[in-house]
């Protein structure tokens, strides 16, 4: 039986191969957007593919998760991921392409939920908040498969032969990963039962989603936004998604201690001012300087959202996965309206003008985070000493 500690490893590896996944997708997409000559309307449909696959996948991940336990399906969801993302790397035409990131986007669904059931049982273990480090495994991943993926388009490397060496790393990992998850048990079959929304769980999904809404922003228009709005190069515009991961990254590796310092409510509620400041400072001033420094306050503001939103959803006394099965079904539309949303008002407009919505959504986010403090659980405390 694999240690805690064998546990977190293999669980960090997991969220930061998943990092990379998104930070290398991102960060080529003004690529994809050439290939097949995309007009940013279509653009918008196309990236809504993936997310609509994880907003299909996520009720039955939910159902499956209660019903077989979180290790089997992220085992078996995490090497499938893997797969459909090599097929995005080899489609040959915006039809087969929109397939893969479909079944990239269902799978994906599933690997969020197992895993993050997985880090919420693995702090039940140790009894101290870990849940927002791991989601700094996540940035760092993210934010290394961006690093990359701006050195790869420096040297004009078709995103072809890029995204297939990351989906065989990724493959590697998901297959390493199973031997050292926790064995969780399901939930009897009289718990299984219909999902009822509590309004703990609605004021959660109703966070989340304006949440979501942002990082959607950041990872399917920052680079895209540096390139086509701002003129800068290929390899700028890989980096402003890379330098909105590193703040991520920063602000999740303090999160556990943010959290217990601040409450659930106060967190999001600065996170999302931060939030908003950064966006409104990359769209006032056109210089590519300033935008970057605007994207990486955007993702230190988003730095703690979703880990802490996460957990509270995971820690209502529902049967495992399902709270979390839950904010993602209802709050991941949000990744799915970014698309079309800001490539259609940028083809009325300008992209420039799209991204304002953001703005809106991070402002929404501040408001409804009021109603946290009273209603999500209160974190696990730290105990003394950390098992092994």
């Amino acid at each position: 039986m694999p240690t805690n500690r064998q546990i977190r490893v293999s669980l960090t590896a997991i969220f930061a191969s998943t990092g990379f996944f998104v930070g290398s997708w991102a960060s080529r997409i003004p690529a994809v957007k050439s290939e097949f000559h995309l007009s940013p309307a279509r653009l918008g449909l196309l990236l809504a593919c993936m997310t609509l696959g994880a907003v299909a996948g996520s009720p039955l991940a939910g159902y499956a998760s209660a019903r077989f336990g979180s290790r089997p399906l992220l085992r078996v969801a995490a090497p499938i991921a893997s797969l459909a993302f090599a097929g995005i790397a080899l489609a040959p035409s915006v039809p087969l392409l929109a397939l893969a990131m479909f079944i990239s986007g269902a799978a994906n669904g599933h690997v969020q939920v197992s895993m993050n059931a997985q880090a919420i049982a693995l702090e039940g273990r140790y009894r101290r908040t870990i849940l927002s480090t791991m989601h700094g495994g996540f940035s760092v991943g993210m934010m290394a498969g961006a690093l990359v993926a701006a050195l790869v388009a420096h040297f004009d490397i078709s995103y072809h032969a890029h995204l297939l060496v990351v989906a065989a790393v990724l493959l590697a990992i998901a297959l390493t990963i199973g031997f050292f998850l926790i064995e969780t048990d399901p939930a009897p079959r009289t718990h299984r039962r219909r999902l009822r929304l509590s309004l703990p769980l609605a004021v959660i999904i109703a966070v989340a989603f304006f949440e979501l809404f942002c990082e959607g922003t950041a990872s399917s228009w920052s680079s895209v936004y540096m390139h086509d709005s701002i003129g800068a190069s290929s390899a700028i515009a890989a980096l402003t998604f890379g330098l909105y991961s590193l703040t991520m990254t920063v602000g999740r590796l303090w999160g556990d201690r943010l959290v217990l310092r601040m409450g659930v409510g106060r967190l999001v509620r600065f996170g999302g001012l931060l939030a908003l400041c950064g966006m409104g400072l990359a769209l006032a001033v056109r210089s590519p300087l300033i935008v970057l420094i605007g994207f990486a306050l955007f993702g230190l503001g988003l730095s703690c959202q979703a880990p802490t939103l996460f957990r509270a959803a995971g820690q209502l006394p529902l049967p495992e996965g399902q709270g979390l099965a839950a904010v993602m079904a209802a709050a991941w539309p949000a990744f799915l309206l970014v698309a079309p949303v800001i490539g259609g008002l940028a083809s009325i407009t300008s992209l420039r003008a799209a991204l304002l919505v953001s703005l809106g959504a991070a402002g929404a986010m501040v408001v409804l985070s009021g109603g946290l403090g009273r209603l999500a659980p209160v974190p696990l405390t730290p105990a003394v000493p950390e098992p092994d």
